[in-house]
């Protein structure tokens, strides 16, 4: 077998494995969205408050993070995840979560502080974010799977776990994020115009349950890729052919 065919077989695999795992808790496809919902509540709830609104919604944001972190680590598990652990969700990860949210809210104040009445503050505030998004992009599964709970620590493992898998992670996450943006940008004014509201309602639904298991696959993959090397996969998938 080639590298080609060995890579789409792990992809498949984890695919399957998502699918799997969803089935037996599939009240969890509606979660993304539900979660959504509750940020933007807390969002105008927090809202009154004026400076102090950042701080509350930051610890809404790692509550909400650590809740969804939670499930995910469930699933990836194989378990079947109840509505009344909801309780539990929220504070497994909180800190994890909170202490990668203040090193990035550090590094933001610190170049808003460098770049203070420049003309070019928005764009440098627009690369930190893309090159957050680029070079955190597996913090989520470093959080949930190798327990880190500082914020370097978490960000470091995270890069280091892209050097070593950029390719291998990178196409498929690519390809279902090109999917989405299709998704969302081709089919919302169709449904609108078709179905109104209600069509954007449902769009939101399964735009939030394809997000979710991209998740899941992404923890199914971060399992199959973090610890091995290029040559132990090939071996590994070339044996169970």
């Amino acid at each position: 077998m080639n590298v080609v065919t060995i890579y789409v077989r792990i992809y498949l695999d984890c695919l399957r494995r998502a699918a799997a795992s969803i089935a037996k808790s599939p009240w969890t496809l509606l979660l993304p969205m539900g979660l959504l919902l509750a940020l933007q509540l807390a969002g105008v709830l927090a809202s009154p408050l004026g400076v102090g609104a950042g701080l509350v919604m930051g610890l809404v944001l790692a509550a909400l993070g650590s809740c969804y972190l939670y499930f995910l680590a469930e699933l990836v598990g194989n378990a079947r995840v109840r509505v009344n652990e909801f309780g539990r969700s929220v504070r497994v990860y909180f800190w994890a979560v909170a202490n990668v949210l203040f090193v990035y809210w550090i590094a933001s104040l610190l170049l808003g502080a460098m770049l203070r009445g420049s003309a070019q503050a928005q764009a440098f505030n627009f690369a930190l974010t893309l090159v957050a998004l680029v070079l955190l992009n597996a913090v989520p599964e470093v959080i949930y799977q190798s327990n880190t709970h500082g914020g370097l620590e978490t960000m470091g493992r995270a890069v280091r776990f892209l050097q070593s898998n950029w390719l291998e992670w990178g196409v498929p996450n690519a390809l279902f994020l090109a999917g989405l943006w299709f998704l969302l940008s081709r089919a919302q004014a169709s449904l609108f115009f078709l179905f109104g509201y209600l069509g954007l309602v449902a769009l939101s639904i399964l735009v939030g349950a394809l997000f979710h298991l991209v998740m899941v696959f992404r923890g199914h993959l971060f399992a199959a890729l973090d610890g091995t090397s290029h040559r132990q996969r090939m071996f590994r998938y070339r044996t169970t052919a």
